[in-house]
């Protein structure tokens, strides 16, 4: 099991707040988000800016029919790049496009995609014959009477490099971008191979700025309706806006810069003045690919043996794919509000107690998808005390494997401290725990009493949670010495308000209160390999202390550059 799906869990029993409610959904979710990883830079210059236009003149339609042919006079060959998970990707390029990028006003380059080849035709005034991108992220260019081309974009860290620099420069929300990211990859497909540009069309829509961030108006122009969304919440980018036609296609994206009130994040860089703009008009276009010589850059023999076997075969078994895994209903904002938390944490080492002190400790074993080689040792420690913080020790049953890592969750400080033990190394790391926006989603469970049965010589109470996709069973003890009701985000008398369970009756919540959860089984319907087991191994009441001034802190920030905390 991946640390990032490990943290976690270890985050939904340890917090109670709405957090814990998001567990259910997350643990099958391998599209993480891995946002938080994410640093978003600034956007090169798209193109060199030549032709003066206005923005008007360059939503102005002009009508082409699929019969009318490429002005190149090249002979077309077959499209290879296209005989490469063709079905994928006609059922994603849906359209085609005429799209322009526009720097203040002026018209810089004009892109034309064909939905038929998936193939992208680029003109603007400086180049002597048009660019071309294929399916397989080749770029095509003209120099000293013929065309070549190179594969360097089809690299996935290059797939993911500009366009993700695009969502920074127009402050797009990054959860469905990076989902579909996901998906590509995890298909084996070559992502993004038209730099987001073309992308952008086929992934957003009216629902993913349907959140606080973003302000809602209907409109009228030229006798079309739109919908179009203004960005709020963004300093320095005030009269920016995404717009939607009224059959919820994008047609722009705008946004407009004032550099001295720019709010910078983690990852940020400052952007100039002025305005930037893509067009996008769904008109038809016909891309004919020119024969072309195959050239490689120099470096990229070492970049694709580095990079390429992360698309050989995708990460998914065939026919593997959930939608579901991709849905990013439930995490709209979560990327910023996590830059957010980086940007405001100020908690460093020297605030940390001299110890973190435990009086019970309460080991488990996670074994997922049936498979004992894929157990793993957790050991929760807990403090029934007065102090607000709780812990979880983790250990990996491989040979390979040395030391443990033990993660602390500290309310009072709204920090997770990740101490690693390997050897004689001793290092700790500190992260915030970040505000998890939530959405409210219409969830259909069945919930039903299972028979009580003895775990570790304790009477457990069991309850099954189900629905369409999933079956979660868990057995809790009334009467052990210690509590984990936040499994399932319980609190007081009510639930988690993120699990909106409907008709919720009392009686189910009162077993979760002041209990010790000892077992619990989550099995998903459509793939065996999501399913898991947690079982309880022991729980002994025995003093474990942390001593902090024993690790050094490694800076998340520096590098590996190492603080000493004495």
């Amino acid at each position: 099991m991946k640390r990032k799906h490990i943290i976690l869990i270890l985050v939904a029993l340890f917090i109670g707040t709405p957090t814990n409610a998001q567990l259910l959904k997350k643990l099958k979710k391998k599209a993480e988000q891995a946002a938080e990883r994410t640093i978003l830079k600034k956007t090169d210059q798209i193109v060199t800016k030549k032709t003066e236009k206005t923005i008007d003149d360059a939503t102005t339609k002009k009508s082409k029919t699929k019969t009318e042919k490429s002005t190149d006079t090249e002979a077309t060959p077959a499209n290879s790049a296209l005989n490469k998970h063709t079905q994928e990707k006609t059922e994603f390029y849906k359209d085609d496009l005429e799209i322009k990028l526009l720097e203040n006003g002026t018209l810089n380059q004009t892109q034309y995609f064909d939905a038929d080849e998936v193939a992208v035709r680029l003109e603007q005034d400086d180049m002597p014959k048009p660019g071309y991108i294929d399916s397989e992220g080749f770029m095509y260019t003209y120099k000293d009477g013929e065309y070549t081309k190179s594969s360097l974009i089809a690299l996935q860290s290059q797939g993911m490099m500009v366009p993700t620099m695009l969502l920074n420069a127009y402050k797009l929300p990054p959860e469905p971008f990076m989902a579909q990211f996901q998906k590509q990859t995890d298909k084996g497909i070559t992502a993004n191979p038209f730099n987001g540009i073309v992308e952008f069309a086929f992934i957003y829509q009216p629902e993913d700025f349907r959140f606080e961030d973003f302000k809602e108006t209907t409109q009228t122009l030229r006798g079309e309706t739109y919908t179009k969304f203004e960005f709020l919440n963004e300093p320095g980018y005030e009269g920016s806006y995404v717009l939607f036609d009224d059959t919820n296609r994008l047609v722009e994206i705008y946004t407009k810069v004032n550099n001295s009130q720019q709010n910078f994040e983690i990852g940020d860089m400052p952007r100039e003045n002025g305005e930037s703009a893509l067009i996008y008009n769904y008109t038809p276009v016909t891309v004919a690919l020119p024969q072309a010589r195959e050239v490689r850059a120099q470096g990229q023999g070492l970049m694709e043996g580095v990079m390429g076997n992360i698309v050989k075969g995708g990460n998914q078994p065939k026919g593997d794919i959930d939608n579901d895994d991709y849905d990013t209903s439930d995490s709209k904002g979560q990327v910023k509000s996590v830059k957010k938390a980086l940007k405001n944490h100020k908690v460093t080492a020297e605030m940390l107690p001299d110890t973190y002190d435990f009086d019970y400790i309460y080991k488990t074993t996670m074994v997922q998808n049936s498979k004992k080689s894929d157990a793993m040792d957790m050991n929760f420690l807990i403090n029934t005390k007065t102090a607000n913080y709780n812990g979880a020790e983790y250990i990996f049953n491989d040979k390979n494997s040395e030391g443990n890592s033990i993660m602390i969750f500290d309310l009072d400080l709204q920090a997770m401290i990740m101490l690693m033990n390997y050897g004689t190394q001793k290092m700790l790391q500190i992260h915030p725990i970040p505000e998890v926006k939530n959405h409210k989603n219409e969830v259909d469970f069945t919930i039903k009493e299972l028979p009580s049965k003895s775990i570790l010589g304790y009477k457990c109470m069991g309850l099954q949670i189900e629905n369409d996709k999933y079956i979660l069973k868990a057995y809790h003890a009334k009467n052990a010495p210690i509590t984990l009701s936040n499994f399932f985000g319980f609190s007081g008398n009510k639930a988690s308000k993120g699990l909106e369970f409907p008709n919720m009756d009392p009686k189910f919540i009162q077993q979760f209160e002041n209990s010790l959860i000892m077992e619990m089984q989550y099995e998903d319907k459509k793939r065996k390999k999501n399913n898991f087991v947690i079982t309880a191994k022991s729980l002994e009441k025995q003093p474990y202390n942390i001593k902090t001034k024993e690790y050094q802190s490694l800076n998340m920030f520096s590098g590996s550059k190492l603080l000493n905390k004495n």
